[in-house]
This record gives structure tokens, sequence and C-alpha cells, in this order.
């Protein structure tokens, strides 16, 4: 995954750098979005997933010890998780749109 990623972001790096055609600059970036909106629905399945989780963890360890705290805390995680991703994601959509120029020199 790891590579992936790396391979993406040289591609990416070096079509920016190179000044890439308006063409295939858009293509490129409908590809990264069409990347993070997979991502987006990945997150939210695994958010919606570590919530129950922690319900259960809860349940398990009642609500006096430590006050929940594994539960709280895959809670936070679970959403900080997902709000990265959105983020990511509207990052991507404002790139896309031109409201944010993409970098070229």
């Amino acid at each position: 995954m790891r590579r992936a990623w790396t391979a993406i972001l040289l591609t990416g790096a070096a079509l920016a750098t190179v000044g890439a055609a308006p063409a295939e600059e858009r293509a490129m970036l409908a590809a990264f979005d069409a990347v993070l909106t997979a991502m987006a629905y990945a997150a939210a399945g695994l958010a919606v997933f570590a919530v129950v989780w922690a319900g259960f963890v809860l349940m398990a360890e009642g609500a006096e010890e430590r006050g929940g705290g594994r539960a709280k805390t895959a809670v936070v995680m679970a959403v900080v998780g997902l709000v990265l991703v959105l983020l990511a994601k509207a990052v991507a959509a404002l790139l896309r749109s031109g409201i944010v120029p993409f970098p070229t020199p």
C-alpha cells in the first residue's frame, strides 16, 4: 500500500514539475478524487464498525471502570480518522474545481 501511494505521489509530482497539459492534469485529479472517494466510503464503514465495537467494549468493561477509557479512545480515533479522510476529499475537490490553484512551476 505504501509503495502505491509513493508511486501516485511521485507521478503527480513529476507531472506538476514537467508542466502537465491541462487534460492530463484534470485526468490525474479525477483519478485522485476517485481514490479519495473510495477511501471516504471505506473510512465511513470502518468508523461505524469502530463505534459499534467501542459500544461492545464499553458494555464488557463497564462504565464505572476508568470511565470507559478504551471505548472513548476508540470512538475519538474513529471520528478523527473519518474527519481526516473527509478533509483530504475536500482538498481534492477544491483543487479539481479550481478554487485553490494547482501549483505548477
